[in-house]
Formats: structure tokens, C-alpha cells, sequence
């Protein structure tokens, strides 16, 4: 679900006038004033969102352009039998076929777009149309995930589902030997990401799951739209209830409230901590090992999702903010978290994990 922009690579002598370095200036600049843009105007999240989803839809192209040259030029096709980094695993095993191939960028456009979708419709839907979009989202991606999964023969799927930027554009020559910047965090997210590249020239074939291993993976794969959907249900549960005791405040709460139940928070957890326990039972490659650290990362979003974030989360960051916001140097962080407050708060899919 996270943005191969974020990914860039450091070659030594890099050329001032290469095509690698305007196209960097121009993606650092876009990404640079999608950072600074929300809490500055009315709009400012929604215009923030746009740009950032614009650039990591532009970067998607290069990157794929750049790791495809490379292949061609370089005549790198994997064959069977022989160890992958992450680009030829996903070359491979993706790339090569039509219904992977459509799976994996359609899953990679909609981590792209969603949050800014979600954005739009917020202002134009109720909240049952609004779930019944997530729910429907998060099933479709579901879908997308389980063609992947059976198209590979069963094989963990790895975040990103498209290449990873790691080809000098002047040279279209894999840069193995250079240092990977991988940013800890997805501003988008704040999720960690993986396809870890001090391993890209590293042995790290992935194997097929199987028993526990399959059934961990399955449970990964199913787990966000059990969550919408049960979310959903609550909705429409309490549809009839709020609109008879409706005062017009309805735009002034915040999409966490709707996650105001324990029943899908405690059930998605217990989901994923049995995801996890079984993915662990079987070997896994270094590939593997790196996106199953991924995903354990997500589980702090449960922090930020449900009753949890209302009963506990927001009342810890409400105190801190109102005992910093008028302090030297420390406030920087205040206005932050502030201003990107509204992200987690009104936007489902920004702490989904999915």
C-alpha cells in the first residue's frame, strides 16, 4: 500500500544535468509542499493529499519505465531455479502475467488515491454511503490480494506490488552497490516500508505457503474488510436511531467516531495476532522476513483506530498538546501533530494498515 517515490537511491556521481536530477528536484519540491500544505488554508489537507497522490502516480510510471529499460537493456530476465531481488521476484511473478500484472498496479493506484477519495466523498456522502464505499474498497483490494496470492503459486504477497526505484535513469544499470535511502515513515501512512534494499542483491526467494503458513496469509488478506464491513454493519444498525435524534452535527464529528465500537477493533486484532502467529510457523526468506516486520508495524494503528484512539490516544495527545503549544522549540512538534491531526481522524483508509 506505500509509495515507491519515498524510495530513492544515492549514486556517487550522479551528473547535475541528468535526467535522474530533475526528476528528482521536481518530485522532492511536490513532496516537499504536499508536507507543508495542510493546516494553512481551508482545503489545505485535501490540496495536500491531491499533490502527494499526483506525484507517487508520476514517480509509479518512472520507476516502472526505469527497472523495465534496465531488464531489456541489461537482458536480466530471471529463470526459474535461480534467486530474485525484490524487482526481478516481482518481474517474475507479477509482471508476467496479465491477471497479477492488473492485480498488482491496481492495487498500487488505489493505496495511492484512496485516502484523497475518501477525502472527496467525506464532503459529499452520508456515513452509511461513505461505508459502504470503504467496505466495498477494502473487498475489491481483498480480491485483488487473493488473485495474487493463488497467481503466485501461494507466495507471501510483498509491499510494494510494483518495482521499487533502485536504476541510475543516465545508465538504465541496477545500482547494487550504492546506499538505499528507505524512509522510516510514509508521510501518507506513517507506515515503515519494506523490500529492505541492503538485501536487494541478497538470496531472497520466496517459497510457497503452506498449512499454517496459508492460513496466515489468508487471514492477512481478509482482515481490513471484516473490519469495514463489521463497521459498516454498526452504521446501519444505528442509522435509524441517529437520524431520529439528528441536530445537524453531523459534520462535526470525526470518522474515528464511527469506529466507536469495541466489537470490530478487539475482533481485527485478534485476526491479525493469529496472521501473525501462523505466517511465523513456517520459514520464511529474507524478503519474507522483511514484510512480515513490515506488517508488525502496523499494528501500532490500532492506537489510532476505534474506541481505542477516542478513549485513550486522543486524550493523551490533547494533553499534550494544550502542556507544549506555548513552549519554545517543542510547539514545532504541537503545530504538527495539529495539523496533521485531521488526516488520522477524519480519514479512514490513512491508518487503515491496508
Amino acid at each position: 500500500m506505500l509509495p515507491s517515490s519515498l524510495l530513492h537511491f544515492t549514486k556517487k556521481n550522479n551528473s547535475s544535468f541528468g535526467y535522474s536530477t530533475h526528476i528528482g528536484t521536481i518530485e522532492d519540491t511536490l513532496r516537499a509542499l504536499s508536507l507543508l500544505l495542510p493546516g494553512r488554508f481551508e482545503d489545505g489537507d485535501l490540496c495536500s493529499q491531491a499533490i502527494l497522490a499526483s506525484l507517487n502516480l508520476i514517480s509509479l510510471y518512472h520507476t516502472k519505465f526505469l527497472v523495465q529499460s534496465s531488464f531489456k537493456n541489461k537482458n536480466l530476465l530471471p529463470k526459474e531455479g535461480i534467486s530474485f531481488s525484490f524487482n526481478e521476484r516481482f518481474n517474475h511473478f507479477n509482471a508476467s502475467r496479465l491477471s497479477c500484472k492488473t492485480a498488482s498496479w491496481t492495487l498500487s493506484i488505489i493505496s495511492y488515491t484512496e485516502v484523497v477519495i475518501e477525502m472527496i466523498l467525506r464532503r459529499k456522502l452520508s456515513k452509511n454511503a461513505r461505508w459502504k464505499w470503504i467496505a466495498s474498497m477494502e473487498g475489491l483490494k481483498a480480491i485483488l490480494r487473493l488473485i495474487l496470492f493463488y497467481g503466485t503459486k501461494n507466495r507471501m504477497i510483498v509491499h510494494p506490488t510494483h518495482f521499487i526505484r533502485n536504476v541510475d535513469p543516465n545508465s538504465f544499470e541496477i545500482c547494487k552497490d550504492d546506499k538505499f535511502e528507505l524512509l522510516a515513515l510514509d508521510p501518507r501512512t506513517g507506515t515503515a516500508l519494506s523490500a529492505n534494499n541492503s538485501d536487494s542483491g541478497s538470496t531472497v526467494r520466496c517459497q510457497s505457503r503452506k498449512g499454517w503458513g496459508h492460513l496466515g496469509e489468508l487471514l492477512w488478506i481478509i482482515r481490513p474488510f471484516i473490519y469495514a464491513f463489521m463497521i459498516m454493519m454498526e452504521q446501519q444498525k444505528n442509522s435509524t436511531t441517529n437520524m431520529k435524534r439528528h441536530d445537524g452535527n453531523e459534520d462535526e464529528s470525526i470518522e474515528k467516531e464511527d469506529e466507536g465500537s469495541w466489537k470490530p477493533w478487539i475482533i481485527s486484532l485478534s485476526i491479525d495476532i493469529m496472521a501473525r502467529i501462523s505466517r511465523n510457523i513456517q520459514p520464511m526468506s529474507a524478503l519474507e522476513k522483511d514484510e512480515s516486520k513490515r506488517r508488525d508495524y502496523l499494528f501500532i494503528y490500532y492506537l489510532f483506530r476505534g474506541p481505542i484512539y477516542l478513549k485513550f490516544t486522543r486524550v493523551l495527545l490533547d494533553k499534550f498538546c494544550n502542556a507544549t503549544e506555548h513552549r519554545p522549540l517543542i510547539s514545532i512538534i504541537t503545530a504538527a501533530i495539529n495539523d496533521y491531526r485531521p488526516f488520522w481522524e477524519d480519514s479512514y483508509f490513512y491508518t487503515a494498515g491496508s
